[in-house]
């Protein structure tokens, strides 16, 4: 199964920590749903064997505080589909560039300075982190003084395992540069059907099929994942049917809808198939 990826919401207070720079994080009263979509997330970026999700969010200035930069979480698309990037811990290492930094499972971030050496090769000062960060805390991140080379090092842990990369944008397309075992969530200018009218026609019409319907009747939770599947040619927002529990959500099948078309996920096969066909 390629991408998918989900959605919820929240923030407001501050703090600062760090020698070199500061990380700062809003928090508030967050809505329902929150962490069950982080965990989400979280399972799609491990079904796609990465330890981390990065997603570049845009260009800042110099002189952007921390409230501005939280601000990116909130562009519209951005929202609607991760809303819960907006409960991250903002972590200032200076630059120009925003990105949001998604833990996998159980995995904690921490920032360091990095420098480029002539060879090309990075140089990380791991004695002067700019941030220590916990278990599944989301980092949304200001680096990078140019486009030439990254200024910091972003590191995963879990137990033993420790995976390092230096967050940049290609100069060839404009996207996150791409690194072994980092799954890129970034929101790019849409091509085809991502318009808010194009998804709730889309879940509309998957609502309305007997099968989903019958389970939204016994109390079952229908969210839009905020990715697409191509199948037979067409690209197809994917939703999720689960149950939403008071401390996780369970998610039991996927559906993905095009040109009026319903598939459904078959985990067994690795493959969509017709919603009601056989």
């Amino acid at each position: 199964m390629k991408k998918i990826s989900v959605a919820a919401c929240v923030c407001v207070v501050l703090f600062s920590f760090g020698m070199h720079g500061e990380g700062m994080r809003e928090v508030s009263a967050k809505t329902p749903g929150a962490e069950e979509n982080l965990a989400i997330l979280q399972d799609i970026i491990r079904e796609n064997e990465c330890q981390v999700g990065i997603a570049f969010l845009g260009y800042t200035n110099e002189a952007a505080d921390a409230s501005e930069i939280l601000e990116y979480t909130r562009q519209e698309e951005l929202a609607a589909a991760y809303p819960f990037l907006q409960d991250g811990t903002v972590v200032d290492a200076g630059g120009f560039e925003i990105y949001a930094v998604v833990p996998g499972d159980d995995c904690r971030i921490s920032i360091y300075p990095a420098q480029a050496a002539e060879e090309g090769e990075y140089s990380d000062d791991l004695n002067a982190p700019w941030y220590m960060g916990q278990e599944n805390e989301v980092i949304i991140l200001r680096c990078n003084m140019s486009e030439i080379h990254s200024t910091v090092m972003v590191s995963v842990q879990k137990q033993n395992m420790n995976v390092q990369y230096h967050p940049m944008v290609s100069l060839k397309d404009g996207h996150l540069a791409k690194e072994a075992y980092c799954y890129d969530f970034s929101m790019y200018a849409q091509e085809e059907y991502d318009t808010e009218l194009d998804i709730r026609i889309a879940r509309e019409q998957l609502s309305q099929t007997d099968e989903v319907s019958y389970y939204l009747g016994l109390g079952m939770s229908l969210w839009y994942t905020g990715t697409e599947e191509y199948i037979e040619g067409k690209n197809c927002p994917v939703f999720v049917l689960g149950t939403d529990h008071e401390d996780h959500f369970t998610k039991e099948n996927y559906y993905a809808v095009g040109d009026n078309v319903v598939y459904y996920y078959d985990p067994s096969g690795d493959a969509w198939l017709l919603l009601g066909a056989g």
